[in-house]
């Protein structure tokens, strides 16, 4: 079977099947998704922001021969990202998976491993985010070939249970555990100290899987080998019913959007500038 090449073909890969499984477990991979067209798209995208020294790169275990990119909120600045987020059929995925025509993009996220990277943390997303409910999802893409032990892992069925802290990126080289607000949410558990004891799934990668999983199911990106490099990407898309809701205070959520909290309280539904709608197609992003 090819490539789907149409929205329409896309969103049929959202079976039932798929959305029972993306319920019970909150990770599902789709496999050959995306034309590679589509990720040419990504690597013109990812080109641009590395070459732009105005674009923030942070970096994991700073410093060190484990070092690491992330690259936060990089649709601003790449034109080549938003023809991605309004073109490509990734939202059509996203409406049928959460059951809302209605679609927002909430952040993309570069994740840029060279050899020997080193080991993103085991954390939850939702935690550093400023919102409650239940539709939303992220698209875990890579543009390079994996085996299972460099791909991304999670732990099915967490998404169900505690909301842990995050961690704190800037002592993760001390202790990946190490909570990031430290007061109302519980400690995250030491997962590779057994990691028998959890529910681990990963896969083996080629260029155009996507994985879709829920934002509070723990994962952690497995390092890279001596000779590999890991380019990926996180999309995060919302539907109709999420809302605004503040998180601990004396730590900024992530991303970082001052003025939110300003425009919104808690309850209100999640429209900013900051979070384009992308299904339906606005009418000024439509081809005409």
């Amino acid at each position: 079977m090819g490539f789907p090449t149409t929205a329409d073909q896309a969103a049929a890969l959202i079976t039932p099947e798929v959305r029972n499984a993306y319920a019970r477990d909150g990770v599902v991979i789709l496999r050959q998704a995306l034309h590679p067209e589509w990720l040419l798209l990504l690597q013109l995208g990812l080109d641009r922001v590395l070459a732009d020294s105005g674009q923030k790169k942070h970096l994991f275990f700073d410093g060190t021969d484990q070092e690491f990119i992330e690259l936060v909120r990089n649709t601003e600045v790449s034109p080549e990202l938003q023809r991605f987020m309004y073109d490509s059929p990734v939202a059509d995925m996203m409406a049928v998976l959460l059951g809302s025509p209605d679609i927002w993009l909430y952040s993309d996220e570069w994740f840029v491993k060279g050899p020997n990277g080193g080991r993103t943390p085991w954390h939850q997303d939702l935690p550093y985010w400023p919102m409650e409910g239940t539709k939303i999802a992220s698209a875990w893409i890579s543009l390079d070939t994996l085996p299972a032990s460099e791909c991304l892992e999670y732990i099915r069925g967490t998404h169900h249970g505690v909301r842990y802290d995050g961690f704190n990126p800037r002592r993760v080289g001390e202790d990946p555990t190490l909570p990031y607000f430290g007061s109302e949410y519980p400690p995250l558990p030491n997962i590779e100290q057994d990691r028998s004891a959890w529910d681990i799934v990963s896969w083996d990668i080629t260029p155009g899987d996507i994985i879709l999983a829920h934002p509070a199911v723990l994962h952690g990106g497995g390092p890279t080998g001596p000779s590999s490099t890991r380019r990926a990407i996180t999309i995060r898309m919302y539907g109709d019913d999420i809302v605004y809701a503040p998180r601990p205070p004396g730590k900024p959520t992530v991303p970082l959007t001052p003025g939110l909290s300003l425009q919104l309280k808690h309850g209100d539904p999640l429209r900013s500038p900051w979070y384009p709608r992308l299904r339906p197609v606005p009418p000024w992003q439509q081809a005409h």
